[in-house]
């Protein structure tokens, strides 16, 4: 299983309630979170950069839920926003501005100019044009913003190409040639101050040396920008470490600081990481239910009662999940085929799945699902979108209600088209 859901009994648990106790009284599908977890994830990589001055702004692109996200605030995390609204959030939340990093390769004036005047820590700038207009919006602000340009090193981190984005041909960053002409040209950007650098090269990266690779780059990128005259306060190496899926040998907290922060101890400077699925993803599971079973041409199928607009995931990247039963059974295994009701054929939760007996009416549950679950769901199909729910001490509790197919129908025909 995973460190937060497990079976007792032949009971799927987490924190200690058994997800058919919550199934049983909740429509299907929802997603389930245990705050606990998180937290005490949080801690564990907070823990592996002591003694290193540092800060990390938990990705809100991975999980929006306030739920989740106000235990964050109260350890004292930053956030990672790429919009308006997740700044918009982070600050009602009571994230410190002197803690939020705004990303994003098309950020608006307008974001830029609520970026601006949150204060927040860094405007991560992808582009020279984006850096001017940055500039001119502060200008007219009559203030001063904080920037830090976001490098393309070309580092190929072994991940899906979908979620690779430091290599040449990603969208992301700029290259390190026109870097260093930005960098020296820092003082044509009269409202603004370069006081960082920034780079995150992809995400669920499960080997240590390309994010080490990348650290170094930066600490170089530090001492380079130094000769200069640009003394940097903060280095972002972003975020991406992975997780385990499906037999990944994932690194450990302690092992992934050790191996990014050793570049950066002679430089006096607050390393700041952007941990999303890393913290997000094993806290989470997505429940359903069985529709039917059926066989075509020899193939079995199991639809369950989602799809592709609840969890994009696997239809999006071809992405592994373990699909388990909450109540286990005993007898023979069938494999079979985990398929969404959506009107598409990539909508398939899993291919060539080991399931004991499965029946109409029974429930599975989705492991892994707390980071990039919710947050990507749509109303595909007309679909609505489904609830999430938490466990604390020792009970469930709705934190964002299921979508009704009326609240569906009317927003379509308020626009009166």
């Amino acid at each position: 299983m995973n460190d937060v859901f497990e079976y007792r009994d032949d009971e799927l648990v987490g924190d200690g309630t058994p997800l058919s106790k919550i199934a049983a009284s909740h429509p299907t599908p929802f997603y389930v979170y245990v705050p606990r977890a998180l937290v005490s994830r949080f801690r564990k990589l907070d823990a592996a950069f002591a003694g290193t001055p540092h800060f990390h702004a938990v990705a809100l692109k991975a999980n929006t839920q306030p739920a989740l996200l106000r235990h964050l605030v109260n350890e004292g995390a930053g956030a990672e926003v790429v919009s308006g609204a997740e700044l918009a959030l982070a600050l009602a939340l009571g994230f410190e501005p002197s803690k939020i990093v705004f990303s994003g390769v098309g950020k608006t004036e307008r974001e830029l100019r609520a970026g601006v005047t949150a204060n927040v820590a860094m405007l991560l700038v992808e582009s020279e044009q984006e850096l001017r207009m940055l500039d001119a919006v502060a200008a007219r602000a009559g203030r001063r913003a904080s920037v830090a340009l976001r490098l393309n090193p070309d580092i190929d981190a072994g991940t899906h190409r979908h979620i690779a984005t430091g290599i040449k041909t990603a969208k992301f960053g700029v290259d390190p040639e026109q870097a260093r002409a930005l960098y020296a040209a820092h003082r044509e950007f009269p409202a603004l101050d370069f006081v960082g650098v920034h780079s995150h090269i992809g995400s669920q990266i499960t080997a240590l040396e390309p994010l080490a690779a990348n650290a170094r780059i930066l600490a170089e990128w530090v001492r380079s920008l130094r000769d200069i005259g640009i003394e940097l306060r903060y280095v972002d190496i972003g975020g991406g470490v992975g997780i385990r899926y499906h037999g990944e040998r994932a690194p450990s907290f302690v092992a992934y600081a050790e191996s990014v922060i050793a570049p950066f101890a002679d430089l006096d400077v607050t390393v700041v990481t952007e941990p999303g699925r890393i913290l997000f993803g094993p806290v989470g599971a997505f429940v359903v239910r069985i529709l039917y079973v059926k066989r075509v041409h020899g193939r079995d199928f199991v639809v369950v009662d989602a799809g592709l607009s609840d969890f994009l995931r696997p239809a999006l990247y071809g992405a592994y999940h373990r699909i388990v039963p909450l109540r286990r059974k005993r007898g023979a295994a069938r494999t079979v085929d985990v398929v969404g009701a959506v009107c598409e054929s990539s909508d398939v939760f899993a291919r060539d799945c080991t399931l004991v007996a499965p029946e109409p009416g029974d429930f599975l549950a989705i492991l892994d699902t707390g980071a990039y679950g919710f947050v990507m769901s749509s109303n595909y199909n007309l679909r609505a979108r489904p609830a999430e729910l938490v466990i604390e001490d020792g009970r469930s509790r709705v934190v964002r209600n299921a979508e009704t197919e009326e609240d569906l129908v009317a927003r379509e025909l308020a626009g009166g088209g």
